[in-house]
């Protein structure tokens, strides 16, 4: 009992040390800088973009709520077919987005982890060849590779499809790579060795052991790599012109000279449709989310 009370007393001398204090008001500062420009944007959208509304806080004088339902009327890109020309709207883009931003997530997360397991617990010259490959393809920069990347994409049939981009995005040619390859680096030989004596192969070490003890990193990196390629316009606009994605029509919509959307407040009220769909499913899969992220993820 005595130690309960003398623990409690020195959790709450810690909480209220001056060290806490600052990083409690650092971390409200943090939270108040990220939230704050998501509320002016959106009193923004809710403004009369045919009239100039000079104001430092934009506190709309009339209340546009039909301005989401204008945004959502002009938020698609123009894509040719064999039938004609189409007009996908955002649910098809939020659709295609959720295709190309998971499965390009998912491989440019995989691929590294796989190839830094390969090179970490095989110790042989191929594998620090790959070390030293990797450090150096990060460190210079490539210039004027577009146009045979496109060609090589072509001749593969990798263009225009979600599977040829997944397959492009799925390199081990990132800081990424480095990441893992130090995370499986610094665990010890004991984990296969007790598997191989059970009579485990090395892909079953890796799916059922080595990647269970990296999966707290595995989701960081996932999730890291998703948000990149959400808000990816570029990869959509040059490979994949016949599957919009929201970044790529928010491009087109900020783009467009319509003179409906050729104002501020619409633009930004594009901007809002963009977030909606994002926050709805953080707000749905929160919970999954940040439990792989907080879990423990070593095993003893």
């Amino acid at each position: 009992m005595v130690k309960k009370m003398r623990s409690t007393n020195r959790a709450k001398s810690n909480s209220r040390s001056p060290l806490m204090i600052i990083l409690f008001f650092l971390l409200v500062v943090y939270a108040v800088m990220i939230i704050l420009p998501i509320v002016w944007g959106l009193f923004e959208a809710l403004m009369n973009g045919e009239k100039i509304e000079s104001t430092v806080i934009p506190w709309p004088s009339d209340w546009k709520f039909d301005n989401f339902f204008k945004a959502f009327r002009f938020f698609y890109v123009p894509v040719a077919s064999e039938t004609g020309t189409v007009y996908p709207n955002l649910w098809y883009m939020f659709g295609y987005t959720m295709i190309y931003a998971v499965g390009a997530a998912l491989m440019a997360t995989f691929v590294p982890c796989l190839v830094a397991y390969l090179t970490a617990r095989f110790d042989y010259f191929f594998s620090r060849l790959i070390n030293v490959f990797v450090i150096v393809a990060i460190a210079l920069p490539i210039v004027g590779s577009l146009p045979s990347e496109i060609q090589m994409a072509k001749t593969l049939r990798l263009y225009d499809r979600f599977w040829g981009i997944w397959i492009m995005k799925g390199h081990f040619i990132s800081v990424y790579y480095l990441i893992f390859h130090a995370r499986f680096k610094a665990f010890p030989t004991s984990y296969e060795e007790a598997a191989q004596i059970d009579g485990a192969g090395y892909f079953r070490i890796f799916i059922q052991i080595m990647l269970p003890l990296v999966k707290n990193l595995f989701w960081t990196v996932f999730l890291i790599m998703f948000i990149s390629f959400w808000n990816d316009y570029y990869t959509p606009l040059v490979y994949m012109p016949s599957y919009p994605t929201i970044a790529y029509g928010m491009w087109y919509f900020n783009s467009s000279t319509e003179n409906t959307i050729s104002n501020i407040p619409m633009k930004i009220t594009g901007c809002m449709l963009m977030l909606i769909p994002i926050l709805v499913v953080f707000s749905i899969f929160s919970k999954q989310l940040m439990g792989s992220l907080t879990e423990g993820g070593d095993k003893e």
